[in-house]
């Protein structure tokens, strides 16, 4: 139940809909008092502090006519008043189950204090989404990244995905990733959602590091639905590159029983979802980029690669989800929780490259496009990678009403982790071979003389295992207190509160690199005969298995490179802890059209990082690495003031206006305390490469405006558009720091000729304004069997761009896509559902390769997919499904500063997925 303090009476009940399911987000009105209660999940409403008398009770809801009903009111004592509506509106009448789904997220945005977009369980089992990320790229305002094809991170309105925050039911989201705070949001199934809620603008009772933006998963509730709900699914997928099925199945279960002497008091819901998925991938990059003084051997210079890979992955990627909610509602007083999440997400990758090392050879022949090396390297390489990712979710609590007051409290754990066990990357090395290429852009046309085609040719030169892991624990309390004025006097309320959140992530990474081998094995003990691959001719291929056989049965005789485990061991190791304490106060006022949101937030955060840095004792190859102890602590506090606005012309047409302030911590990686030292030898001279941490970076700060004006329309549509605008300040960047850092510290003092020292810094600031336009429309007053065709369309147009120390041009804010678009074409019967789905995203800059040089910055091309959705009732219980991903194959392209220069080409095919739904 929706519960609110009371005084001398109170009003409480359900609202409905012509099916008996509960409706959210229905605005229950006391008009005569300009009181308003917002229904929940459960459809329930309660509106207290009501003087004794008579009163009309409005119900408006988007996609039913207006209800009203007149109560008496009594002091001390609480009127029950259920509305059931009996129809839909006529327009809407047609459309069944996905119009009630709709309806419902309109309404929950509507009612909402901010600007929020709202996702519901059924809107998003109408698209072919396989996770929780691939289901927000529907909302509006939302941009997609994707890795091998499928949807991994989230970000809004432009902002990089590690600025937003995401919650499960509330409870803050540990990253599983050693480096990230973004959560990706593949490891989640769609199955085990019953909302998702992306909140745009921030209010005082929210974290604060929510710049872009903040994401709640929502999971069922047994009181979301009347009655026993059964819903089980199976499917089984075909994905292009691959020959195998790739099964998966979901059950979901809710209800409510009786609890001593109080019926349907204890609500229960329930959901399991597996999927195994087995599909693949092909790929062509460039590592490093393409440089412009490459010297022939006739001493002409050109523009080309120093190294091109060719990649083909084979995949398996598993998924185990399980959730498990309990709710306990006794009275309209009183209520507990405890919500539960579990996530298991394994991926075991094969992937066979070819390293063509053009930069180990004599270019014999170059030009704009074409280049041939005499005595160069190709390298063949397999990776057998097993990785795991799990998170764990609980949160307990509560809610009790006494008087005007209300009080809230939540205790929340949640825990992520990535483990890497014996990931195993094998090479083999041929030399003194004539490689090249034909011609740049997309793809690269890679050619290498008939002696790269004998397995023989090939020595075993390195074996490296691995064993990783990364653990993230963060522990929270958070309570709150509200109180309600009294009607007679003003509307709104006043509420306080407190969280606690402690944070722990470690990272532990083990490497062994063995470089000498019994027998000097060659490739003729492992090859394969070849790879499918549709980019090119890709030569031998590596079998996992003979290696896992040769790795058994030789390692102990195997040569351990001593400097190298050990600096590669060491350096990424560390332990950081973070505690963020916070106190608020929020107050709303509510006027005759308009609303208020206003307060202060104060979060206080204390950090502390030790992690292990290698250095080394002498410079070159006579230096031995020597990990060296590094702590850091710091502690920083950040004053965050909102205001939102909401201005009701009607009850369909709204205008909001926020301001708020936002502060990110930076990401972990940036964060460690360690880092690696390496050295290369350049015309004589020693080179020292160092990549370290910054433990010592300012949180960026953020200063935030939007505006919106909300049109929605009572036959199920909506039409909005929004203004936003944000201004950044110690925005990270990557800086060459060799200038003002001591370099000599990573050689024990000893001199070398020239270094460069990679470090996240504080930049200077950067801007972001941006437009977002929303269209939701059944097209019902359309003739004949057009009237049953639907709409979802909505874009984002960002302009940003960010100061960086090292450049005299302002560049692109880095990850930022300046266009996102999402076009939706549905059909509706009460027998067949579709969705046609259009998702764009315009190119968008990566990152930078060369701190001051824009011919190495990293673009990644715009990508547009489309995807299709088709269900079929056989009857009110059965349902058939077909969906189908990728329909036009788009690859992934990334480019160096130009889009002739390849960085990262890469297919994946179509998949398609046949399934069947029964629901009771």
């Amino acid at each position: 139940w929706g519960l609110s303090a009371w005084a001398d009476g109170r009003v409480e009940g359900q609202v409905a809909g012509d099916d008996g399911g509960y409706l959210e987000g229905a605005l229950v009105r006391l008009p005569e008092l300009k009181l308003e209660a917002v229904t929940s999940a459960d459809g329930g409403y309660a509106i207290g502090g009501i003087p004794a008398g008579s009163y009309e009770v409005t119900v408006s809801y988007i996609g039913y006519p207006p209800r009203s009903a007149r109560i008496d009111v009594r002091d001390g004592e609480t009127t029950r008043q259920k509305f059931a509506f009996s129809e839909l509106l006529e327009l809407v009448v047609v459309y069944g189950e996905q119009t009630a789904s709709t309806a419902s997220a309109l309404n929950q945005q509507r009612a909402a204090d901010g600007i929020v977009s709202v996702g519901s369980a059924t809107d998003i089992g109408q698209f072919p989404d396989q996770n929780v990320s691939e289901a927000l790229q529907r909302v509006s305002g939302v941009f997609l990244e994707r890795d091998q094809g499928e949807g991994r991170f989230v970000g809004i309105r432009g902002i990089d995905p590690n600025l937003i925050v995401t919650t499960i039911n509330g409870v803050n989201v540990p990253a599983p990733e050693n480096d990230k705070r973004s959560v990706a949001l593949d490891v989640i199934p769609s199955e085990l959602l019953s909302a998702l809620e992306v909140s745009k603008s921030i209010t005082p009772d929210m974290d604060g590091d929510g710049i872009g933006g903040a994401v709640n998963i929502k999971s069922a509730s047994g009181f979301d639905s009347p009655g026993r709900n059964i819903t089980l699914a199976a499917q089984a997928s075909f994905n292009g590159l691959q020959d195998e099925s790739s099964p998966r199945a979901s059950v979901i279960f809710s209800d409510t029983f009786d609890l001593g002497d109080n019926p349907d008091s204890l609500g229960i819901a329930a959901a399991v979802s597996w999927f195994d998925r087995n599909f693949g991938s092909e790929n062509i990059e460039t590592d490093g980029g393409w440089f412009g003084d490459l010297e022939r051997t006739d001493d002409v210079e050109f523009k080309g690669a120093e190294e091109i890979e060719q990649r083909d992955y084979v995949i398996n990627r598993e998924r185990l989800g399980l959730a498990a909610n309990v709710d306990y509602r006794p009275n309209g007083d009183a209520s507990w929780y405890l919500r539960t999440l579990f996530s298991s997400f394994s991926d075991q990758e094969y992937r066979t490259r070819n390293e063509f090392k053009f930069d180990k050879g004599d270019a014999v022949e170059g030009g704009d496009g074409f280049a041939t090396w005499s005595d160069a390297t190709l390298e063949k390489e397999l990776k057998d990678r097993y990785e795991s990712q799990d998170i764990l979710s609980i949160s307990a609590g509560g809610a009790q009403e006494f008087d005007r007051w209300t009080l809230n409290y939540r205790v929340g754990y949640s825990q992520a982790d990535e483990s890497e066990p014996n990931r195993r990357d094998t090479e083999f090395k041929i030399k003194k071979v004539r490689i090249g290429y034909s011609n740049h852009g997309e793809r690269p046309g890679l050619f290498a003389d008939p002696a790269t085609l004998e397995a023989d040719g090939y020595e075993l030169s390195e074996i490296v295992i691995e064993d990783n892991h990364t653990d993230d624990v963060e522990r929270s309390f958070k309570i709150d207190l509200k109180r309600d004025f009294d009607a007679e006097t003003l509307n709104g309320y006043v509420e306080v509160g407190a969280k606690l959140r402690r944070r722990d992530k470690t990272n532990d990474i083990g490497i062994r690199v063995f470089d000498g081998f019994p027998g000097d094995p060659t490739l003729a003990d492992f090859a394969l005969d070849g790879v499918d691959y549709v980019q090119g001719t890709f030569g031998l291929g590596v079998s996992e298995d003979a290696i896992d056989s040769y790795i058994a049965s030789n390692l102990g005789s195997f040569e351990l490179n001593d400097k190298d485990t050990l600096a590669a061991s060491t350096g990424g190791d560390y332990q950081m802890d973070e505690d963020v304490d916070a106190v608020y106060v929020k107050n709303r006022l509510d006027f005759d059209k308009a609303r208020i949101v206003y307060g202060l937030r104060y979060e206080r955060t204390a950090f502390d990082a030790k992690g292990l840095r290698v250095i080394y004792d002498d410079v070159g190859a006579a230096g031995d690495p020597v990990p060296t102890p590094v702590s850091f602590s710091d502690g920083y506090a950040s004053v965050l003031p909102s205001v939102n606005l909401r201005y009701a012309v009607n009850d369909n047409l709204l205008i909001r206006a926020a301001f708020y302030q936002t502060m990110a911590r930076p990401k972990f990686g940036d964060l460690a305390p360690g880092g690696e030292v390496e050295f290369e030898e350049d015309d004589g001279e020693t080179v020292l490469k160092a990549e370290i941490g910054n433990p010592g970076l300012d949180p960026l700060q953020a200063r935030n405006l939007d505006l919106s004006i909300e049109y929605y329309r009572q036959d199920v549509g909506l039409l909005s558009a929004s203004l936003y605008y944000k201004t950044l300040e110690d925005f990270v960047v990557l800086a060459d720091t060799a200038k003002i850092t001591d370099f000599t510290q990573f050689v024990g003092g000893s001199r070398v000729d020239k270094a460069e020292v990679i470090q996240p810094v504080n930049g200077d600031d950067a801007n972001v304004l941006g437009v977002e336009l929303a269209w939701v429309q059944h097209l019902s007053r359309l003739p004949g069997l057009f009237s049953n065709l639907l709409v979802s369309a909505n874009a984002t147009f960002t302009d940003g761009e960010a100061t960086l120390p090292f450049r005299d041009e302002k560049i692109a804010m880095p990850r930022q896509a300046d266009r996102v678009l999402n076009f939706a074409l549905g059909y509706e019967t009460d027998r067949f559902s579709s969705r046609l789905a259009f998702s764009h995203k315009s190119e968008r800059l990566l990152g930078l390769e060369e701190l001051d040089d824009p011919a190495f910055d990293v673009f990644q091309d715009a990508h547009t997919q489309l995807d299709l959705g088709m269900k079929y009732y056989v009857n009110g219980r059965w349902q058939l499904n077909l969906d189908a991903n990728n329909l036009t194959d788009e690859p992934y392209y990334a480019y160096f500063g130009d889009r002739r220069y390849n960085a990262q080409y890469e297919t994946y095919g179509r998949t398609i997925a046949i399934g069947v739904r029964y629901q009771h």
